[in-house]
């Protein structure tokens, strides 16, 4: 599954916001991806989302593969302030 998501939210990717989005998705058994342009990261891992360097009004794309994948997409488009 994946969904492109305009990020909504200033500050959506700085360390303390990306912290909590690394933690709200690491319980999910979904693999769960965040690309932005040619980059792609774990959403689980803190230092990947940091490497991104996304800012407010950029596009990411949410990937996720696995059981519970519609879930793991909707609450990171949530945090993300899609």
């Amino acid at each position: 599954m994946e969904l492109s998501i305009r990020v909504g939210r200033e500050g959506a990717l700085m360390t303390r916001e990306a912290a909590k989005i690394a933690e709200k998705v690491k319980p999910y058994e979904a693999s769960v991806l965040l690309r932005r342009e040619n980059i792609t990261v774990n959403a689980k891992s803190l230092m990947g989302i940091l490497s991104l360097g996304v800012r407010e009004g950029m596009t990411l794309t949410i990937i996720a593969e696995g059981k519970d994948e519609a879930q793991a997409v909707c609450e990171l488009a949530k945090l993300l302030g899609a």
